[in-house]
């Protein structure tokens, strides 16, 4: 038994040593891989570059449509007219009434001016003269009755040289006369505009160039002041906007960063395009914070329409 024991002894001595004298392999080293930042996605509509919807500022019947749907008009190109109003052309004629007899008053002024200068030097002359006569009557009589003339005829001549010299230094007319009458040459224009615009607001113009789009009136319809009637829109370039961007995506997004932007309806054609708004407000939506990027597209296509769904993926 010992000899047996002995013998397994030596065997597992000579097992261990053979184990620690051959070659071990050495263990397997985590090769490093570089972490490629992935670009967001998130969904998007096509957007023309501006639209702007057109309203009347004041109630009424329209008389005229001008355009037609889809038509590419200039600004300032009249869209739609309203029937005429009797009041505000009764307005507008006294308004170009009054404004004539005020420049004709204003007018009359300018051409009296060396008449007036005449009669003020006349007036100041006799005034002097009379001045004259006072003070040598008082100087052969002193009395009460001389003295009250002597004080009317110098009240006479300062008011007379103050007259003189004010329309001498104003061309021979009278400044408060002549400021009144500018003033009110000022009032009567300032009325003609106005009543000038109250006739202009009756036809709708454009105020921005591009295509009709949304064109919803017709002839003899009554609109109110503020209903849009028809939308401008510009057409010569486009934007996408995405509002579903997290508040953990939008940390990563910034303004001019490059985006690639696939139309749902136009997979074969990719479009290229830069962030150039980010909306500073939140908003909420299915519990989630979101917030609203734009970006304005690099290139266009006849085969874009507004409201094209797209993805849009935000590079690194």
């Amino acid at each position: 038994m010992k000899k047996l024991s002995l013998s397994v002894i030596v065997a597992a001595v000579a097992v261990l040593l053979l184990s620690a004298c051959s070659p071990q392999a050495a263990p397997a080293e985590a090769t490093p891989t570089a972490a490629r930042p992935q670009g967001i996605i998130a969904e998007g509509r096509l957007e023309p570059v501006n639209a702007l919807a057109q309203a009347f500022t004041l109630p009424g019947q329209v008389a005229e449509v001008l355009v037609q749907d889809g038509e590419t008009v200039q600004s300032g190109q009249p869209l739609v007219r309203l029937t005429d109003s009797p009041e505000a052309k009764l307005a507008l004629r006294r308004a170009e009434q009054e404004d004539l007899a005020a420049r004709q008053a204003l007018e009359a002024l300018k051409t009296a001016a060396e008449s007036n200068l005449a009669q003020a030097r006349l007036a100041f002359l006799a005034a002097r003269d009379a001045l004259d006569e006072a003070v040598d009557r008082y100087d052969a009589n002193d009395s009460d009755e001389n003295k009250a003339r002597l004080d009317a005829a110098q009240a006479s001549f300062n008011l007379a040289e103050q007259t003189l010299a004010a329309l001498e230094d104003n061309a021979g007319i009278d400044p408060d006369q002549q400021a009144a009458a500018e003033a009110r040459v000022q009032s009567a224009k300032a009325a003609l505009e106005s009543a000038g615009v109250q006739i202009d607001l009756r036809t709708l113009n454009a105020t921005l160039g591009g295509a009709v789009v949304d064109l919803d009136v017709q002839s003899g319809e009554l609109v109110t002041a503020g209903m849009p009637v028809v939308t401008i829109a510009d057409y010569s370039a486009w934007l996408v906007k995405t509002d579903n961007l997290t508040e953990l995506e939008v940390a990563r997004v910034s303004l001019g960063q490059k985006v690639q932007v696939a139309l749902d309806a136009l997979p074969e054609m990719t479009l290229e395009g830069e962030v150039t708004h980010i909306n500073a407000r939140y908003e909420e939506k299915r519990g989630d914070i979101t917030y609203t990027a734009t970006i304005r597209l690099a290139q266009t296509d006849p085969q874009m329409r507004w409201g094209m769904t797209a993805s849009v993926t935000f590079l690194p």
